[in-house]
């Protein structure tokens, strides 16, 4: 059955990367196996649903990767837990060998399958003993040297480690999220402290971009971070709505887009916090064009209605406080996922990835002599109680399998405009963990036997979906 229409059909270009995502908290489990230390989320979600077991993918390599290969994949992103490499986190705490033979036996399984390793440095996982030591990355003066020079040992040790054989890093992922994410495991954490942990997210990228590309990298490697954004539509044509969906946009994602790519703050952010981008000129040097490419992870869209909210929650401050909307008149953008995230809305995926190009990557003409790639790191689907259906009925995701329809398809027409996408990777391989919200988001393309024990992977109708798009999509090599 031919599901690409002619428009799609061979419309990427052969080498395209095409795959899925992962996160080592999320999906690994065997969270004291083999001298493995605990994170902050060990403690933070002790009492609560966690990853001690997850989907027990550290013990399940074979079985994962023979899951890639039947769906075609040729690239998998997973990030590495720092607490299985160095288990107290610190310069001077010993390093791990059982952690770095199972990245090292990862990885090479993967290439010998024909996979490419797209490898995390930093996908929230700090270890919980740094944060007891100097607060983590809300570290401040003395405790900020610290935890530089302890993530510089720990990218060290992973370069040197898994760098012969890993063409492609990710520094941090989501670092906007991140800040949000503080409020799971600090008590006293304060609004105004993400302003803090951004700092210390930007400079500790810019540190180990500078590291890799001085001692480590050849011509066939990249290094870059990957962000994460919602597309924010103003709801009417008034200049107020437009301002807030500006504003959305640049605190969003600006706020680390800006000095990366641009070198620059982003003058909303900058009125915001005045301190958020108090850096050296050394500092301002080492974080312009640190990236080689730009790397997103994309979920919905929001419209701004034009207003700001006085006294915030948390999670609209990501967004500059503006108040948004997803059903616009009581009639929704889409179809709704679970709680509401994500409502498929794929001309916002579309509109998302025009604007990157426009704003950012066609930046890298300025330091590298062409477009930065796009690569979409993250984008995915999670439908209302899934996790409560029946077998047959998680295996049938026929909403699933529209958003990816939808999006890919978005995604395809924005590259046939001159965007430059090398490559997507789907969240996420497994139904996993997904933080706080524990086991009942199910965004994977498979269902995992969690509750029988055995942790069988059995592919949804998404993965199978996703397998023959990219079959017809991607051109054949000559």
């Amino acid at each position: 059955m031919t599901i690409t229409t002619e428009q799609h059909h061979r419309a990427l270009p052969a080498g395209f990367l095409r795959g899925f995502a992962t996160a080592a908290y999320q999906i690994e489990g065997a969270h004291d196996q083999d001298g493995r230390g605990p994170s902050v989320w060990d403690v933070a979600l002790k009492d609560k649903e966690n990853g001690d077991v997850a989907c027990n993918s550290y013990n399940m390599i074979e079985e994962d990767i023979a899951l890639l290969k039947s769906l075609g994949a040729n690239v998998f992103r997973f990030s590495i837990s720092w607490p299985r490499i160095v288990p107290k986190g610190g310069r001077n705490d010993p390093i791990e060998p059982r952690g770095i033979a199972h990245y090292s036996k990862l990885i090479d399984r993967l290439l010998e399958e024909g996979i490419t390793p797209f490898v995390t440095l930093f996908h929230w996982d700090i270890p919980h003993p740094l944060q007891q030591r100097y607060d983590g990355f809300r570290a401040k003066g003395e405790g900020r040297e610290e935890l530089f020079l302890d993530w510089d040992r720990y990218v060290r040790v992973c370069f040197e480690a898994f760098g012969d054989r890993v063409k492609h890093w990710i520094t941090h992922n989501e670092p906007v999220i991140f800040t949000y994410c503080h409020f799971a495991f600090l008590d006293d954490f304060k609004v105004d402290d993400k302003w803090t942990v951004g700092k210390n997210l930007l400079l500790t990228h810019a540190r180990a971009v500078d590291m890799y590309r001085k001692e480590f990298q050849r011509a066939d490697t990249t290094i870059g971070i990957t962000l994460q954004a919602e597309w924010v539509e103003p709801i009417d044509d008034s200049q107020e709505a437009k301002d807030a969906a500006q504003r959305g946009m640049d605190v969003s994602i600006g706020w680390f887009a800006d000095p990366i790519y641009l070198g620059k703050p982003n003058a909303t952010v900058e009125k915001l916090a005045p301190d958020a981008y108090d850096f050296t000129e050394e500092q301002w040097a080492m974080l312009r064009g640190s990236s080689d490419f730009f790397g997103i992870n994309h979920y919905s869209t929001q419209m701004a209605t034009g207003k700001i909210i006085d006294d915030p929650p948390f999670s609209a401050t990501m967004f500059g406080s503006i108040e948004m909307t997803q059903e616009p008149g009581g009639v929704p953008l889409g179809h709704r996922g679970h709680e509401g995230h994500p409502y498929t809305v794929p001309w916002g995926f579309y509109k998302l990835l025009k604007y990157i190009h426009a704003t950012w990557t066609n930046a890298g003409v300025s330091y590298v002599g062409k477009d930065l790639p796009t690569y979409v790191t993250e984008n995915g689907y999670a439908g209302q109680g899934e996790r409560g259906f029946a077998l047959e009925d998680k295996l049938n995701d026929t909403h699933r399998v529209a958003y990816f329809e939808s999006y890919l398809a978005a995604m395809v027409r924005a590259v046939q405009e001159g965007v430059p996408v090398e490559g997507y990777m789907a969240w996420s391989l497994l139904d996993n963990l997904e933080w706080v919200s524990g086991y009942d988001p199910c965004f994977g393309v498979t269902v995992v036997d969690r509750e029988g024990g055995t942790f069988k992977r059995t592919p949804k109708s998404s993965a199978l979906y996703i397998k023959r798009f990219f079959d017809e999509a991607v051109a054949s090599k000559v």
